[in-house]
């Protein structure tokens, strides 16, 4: 008899993450009768042959819900394997829609807040969303050492100005005391504009000059041995092992890199987009790309199931 091995299914699904105006996200269970029985999940449903990924939202969305869609904005896509299935995860963020939210397909429907949501069990690819949905597409690393503080902090106006909402204060070649007073400056501007500001390694320094958070390095995450509490906390990795390491202390997000090569560490081999998907998918922690990347890769990144980019050069230009 022949072995043979049953063939993988490939299916694509657009997922809404619908948003009222009390930045409430919509949940749905699965009826009766379907894979996962009970479980919530968001709206959506598969892609059909022909169909773009947007003309799938706004049918499915119609279906099951009984809204048309007016706004919406393209996200994240990730991918996952289920019972020999894979299958990507189009998600897509819908701010505006016309008619009233109304159940289609006899399913309950739950309004909740995502951070704490009064149901459960959540399916275990949409648990990505509860650490995503606020994060910024672009995540800002100062680098003083190749400019002036005057033309900086016009470039961190400016970029304030474009939307940029978090930035990490990271120096390497001033001392400390320099360091404090130039992330105060930093904060200073930030704070009123309700920017977050991280602070590089430096635990005890975001306390002290009330920083929105801290960037552990990969070093950090070997040693650390409890996260620090009432701060953001995200991380720096640059392969597998690191990453699973970030993923088990659930920081808020993680940075990936070196997608390309870069000025900082041009003998370091880069990554790529492909390994970096590979890796991203893994995990439910939130990851930037970083590494030769600027504004101009945030849809390429999504793609690849980034949840922005970080950058250290290209994003002041």
């Amino acid at each position: 008899m022949l072995n043979i091995e049953p063939e993988a299914v490939y299916v694509n699904v657009s997922v809404a993450v619908l948003i009222n105006d009390n930045h409430q996200v919509l949940l749905g269970q699965r009826p009766p009768q379907k894979s996962w029985e009970g479980w919530w999940e968001f709206p959506g449903g598969k892609i059909e042959k022909g169909e773009t990924s947007s003309e799938a939202l706004y049918r499915e969305i119609y279906e099951e819900i009984g809204v048309k869609i007016t706004q919406f904005k393209k996200w994240v896509t990730r991918k996952y394997s289920y019972d020999g299935n894979d299958i990507t995860l189009h998600f897509f963020k819908v701010q505006k829609w016309e008619g009233e939210v109304t159940p289609q397909e006899n399913q309950k429907l739950v309004w909740t807040c995502l951070k704490n949501p009064n149901v459960s069990p959540i399916l275990p690819a949409n648990l990505f969303v509860q650490k995503s949905i606020n994060l910024p597409k672009h995540y800002a690393i100062t680098n003083l050492s190749e400019t002036s503080r005057k033309v900086f902090f016009n470039q961190l106006q400016n970029k304030i100005s474009n939307g940029l909402k978090m930035i990490q204060v990271r120096e390497k070649n001033i001392s400390i005391d320099d360091f404090k007073i130039f992330a105060k400056e930093v904060i200073k501007i930030c704070k009123p504009k309700n920017v977050k500001v991280i602070i590089n390694s430096n635990v005890n320094l975001a306390y002290e000059i009330k920083a929105d958070g801290v960037h552990l390095t990969s070093k950090d995450i070997i040693s650390i041995k409890k996260l620090p509490k009432n701060l953001i906390v995200s991380a720096s990795c640059h392969n597998q092992e690191e990453i699973d390491i970030a993923e088990k202390l659930n920081l808020n997000f993680i940075v990936l890199s070196a997608i390309r090569k870069t000025q900082s560490h041009p003998d370091i081999k880069p990554i790529g987009w492909d390994k970096f998907e590979k890796i991203v998918n893994r995990v439910n922690t939130p990851i930037y790309a970083l590494g030769g990347l600027g504004v101009k890769d945030y849809e390429v990144a999504l793609e690849n199931g980034a949840i922005g980019i970080a950058s250290q050069r290209l994003i002041w230009k």
